[in-house]
């Protein structure tokens, strides 16, 4: 009898042990397809709960949204919100995947459902001002990244986005200074191509030639850096290895990508719901192009297949989307 009690309780104590690696293997940072399976097992398990299902929905919608399959990630969040509707971060999920998928309005909405649930977030600020300045509502904008910037002072993203809405708005000292505060924080080489840009607007063109040249050592990709040196008539050697990125870019993006999307410069794409490349700007701010592929950048829909590409193809793929010309371009 002893005996049999003692197996019973290392069998319960493996079973624990058991389901807290699967709800880890959910939320963990791990390969895609260990994730996808992991919270899988949570949703379908009869021994979780709705708090831990909700959890795990959220989970793999973001998944979801890493791979570009945008209409799985929907509706993985819109169950975590049944699940979970007080959850800040349900809704803050649904909404950046709405944003992904073009729909700024209903974006906006579930960013604002996020920020009433966890009005503390200022990431969620952060992200509904980069909605804003997408839809082009400028001043909602800057009021949603002030806030997040009260909240956390040491948020470099909030003074990137609200630098990027203030030149938007043509106001370059308070974008010159929010660009310089996010720079101080974390010297990353989009918010120098960012403040390269605004001192350029200044007329300060030595200071806007140093920042583009920053920018471009630490990030090849950043086209419209090159395009600006150029302008200035500045190009450095760097640019060379830009150039050859690019051609890497356009072959890579022809066989990896061009069964979906429109990957030339004129065209539509094979696949309605695959937005083409030339076209890539609309879903992002200003000079915000540069995320990495593996994020769902590109992927806009939801039949968005599996390969693998190494950091430099990824770049160069980056660079390739970086080299159509924009409106403001043209």
């Amino acid at each position: 009898m002893r005996r049999s009690l003692v197996a019973a309780c290392i069998l319960a104590a493996t079973c624990r042990v058991a389901f807290a690696d699967v709800i880890a293997e959910c939320n963990q940072i791990l390969p895609s397809e260990v994730r996808v399976h992991a919270c899988t097992e949570v949703i379908e398990g009869p021994r979780f709960g709705p708090t831990e299902k909700a959890i795990a929905y959220e989970s793999r919608g973001k998944v979801y949204i890493d791979a570009g399959a945008l209409r799985s990630a929907l509706a993985d969040f819109n169950e975590a919100v049944r699940l979970r509707p007080d959850s800040g971060s349900a809704f803050a999920g649904r909404g950046q995947t709405k944003f992904l998928a073009g729909n700024l309005i209903d974006a906006i909405a579930d960013y604002s459902e996020a920020i009433r649930h966890s009005p503390g977030s200022a990431d969620f600020y952060v992200e509904r001002g980069h909605v804003y300045i997408v839809a082009k509502r400028i001043d909602a904008a800057i009021a949603d990244l002030t806030e997040a910037i009260r909240l956390n002072p040491q948020n470099y993203h909030a003074f990137d986005e609200r630098g990027l809405a203030h030149f938007r708005k043509g106001d370059l000292v308070r974008a010159q200074e929010d660009l310089t505060a996010a720079i101080a924080m974390y010297p990353a080489p989009q918010f120098y191509a960012n403040r390269g840009h605004i001192y350029e607007a200044q007329g300060r063109t030595q200071d806007a030639i140093s920042d583009f040249r920053l920018a471009l050592l630490g990030d090849p990709s950043l086209v419209h850096v090159l395009n600006a040196l150029k302008r200035l008539g500045a190009e450095t050697a760097i640019g060379i290895e830009t150039e050859k990125r690019i051609r890497e870019g356009e072959a890579l993006a022809g066989k990896n990508c061009g069964g979906c999307h429109g990957v030339a410069a004129k065209g539509f794409s094979p696949n309605k719901d695959a937005l083409e490349f030339r076209n890539i700007y609309q879903r992002h701010a200003l000079f915000q192009l540069r995320q990495p592929i593996t994020r769902g950048v590109i992927a806009t829909h939801s039949q968005m297949p599996q390969f693998q590409l190494s950091n430099e193809e990824m770049a160069a793929i980056v660079a390739y989307i970086n080299s159509f010309p924009r409106p403001r371009d043209r």
